[in-house]
């Protein structure tokens, strides 16, 4: 009977041992979603990706892997990436629930210029994992195409406008962008309705610094309208920067400065692609 116990007890351990039950074991990296790149500008790109569970073996391993206690972002200009090597934005501590879905901006950036990119997460057993590295370029601001200040549109001229090239027509051509129409509401005042037409996308700022809105400030608005903008040009109105993307890929800033049922005055920007 001894024997037969004694047997099973070496049977047991073997088999224990086997398991892995008594060596070591080591701390699991977090895991990864792919990143993506969501937004490239001139001088700034943004990434967005996920954390994840570590893909436990055992529970032994999961609990020596623990909780996530740093995550961020590493970059650079050289794809053989890691946190001591490249520039490091530590988004957050401890990681309470996983998966946690991660969208960043990355600004200050050189134009025109090739970036390397991960996520990053440490956990309490010491397991530092990486996502695979996404390679994304920022790209060059374009040229003016159009550039004119406090233009005078008079309403005998035309109602058809073309924002790529700044000119307006009597009649609809394929070029046209905007039909323009002033008219007049007793005890309102003049009212200004810019109908999109040719699969121009637009949208209404409201009263803003017209100068700020440059090129990768319009690339960022999320938002853009095929319907068109319309509203009563008055004190609090004037100077309202419409901002507007054209069928052709052009994007571009429109600022109304007054407008009368006789006259519109704006300023216009439009920029190459």
């Amino acid at each position: 009977m001894k024997r037969i116990l004694s047997k099973s007890w070496i049977g047991l351990i073997v088999l224990l041992v086997g398991c892995d039950v008594f060596g070591p074991v080591d701390p699991l990296p977090p895991t990864f979603s792919a990143l993506e790149l969501v937004f490239a500008g001139r001088t700034q790109i943004t990434v967005k990706g996920n954390i994840q569970e570590p893909a436990s073996k055992n529970d032994r391993q999961e609990k020596k892997s623990g909780k996530i206690l740093e995550y961020g972002l590493v970059y650079g200009k050289n794809e053989n990436l890691n946190t001591e090597t490249g520039t490091v934005i530590k988004l957050d501590s401890v990681a309470e629930n996983l998966p946690i879905t991660i969208e960043q901006e990355i600004s200050g950036l050189a134009a025109n210029t090739d970036y390397y990119v991960a996520l990053y997460a440490r956990n309490e057993g010491g397991g530092v994992g990486y996502s695979d590295i996404l390679k994304a370029k920022t790209t060059n601001a374009p040229t003016e195409r159009f550039n004119q200040k406090s233009i005078t549109l008079k309403r005998s001229e035309g109602s058809y406008f073309d924002l790529d090239n700044g000119t307006v027509s009597a009649s609809e051509t394929r070029q046209s962008d905007a039909i323009i129409d002033i008219y007049s509401i007793s005890g309102r005042g003049t009212v200004l309705a810019v109908t999109a037409a040719n699969g121009l996308i637009v949208k209404n700022m409201g009263v803003i610094d017209f100068n700020s809105l440059i090129y990768d400030a319009l690339l960022k608005v999320r938002d853009y309208d095929a319907k068109g903008v319309s509203f009563i040009v008055n004190s609090q109105s004037v100077n309202t920067v419409i901002v507007f993307k054209t069928l052709e890929g052009r994007y571009g800033r429109w600022r109304i400065e007054s407008a009368t049922t006789d006259a519109l005055v704006m300023s216009l920007v439009t920029y190459d692609n």
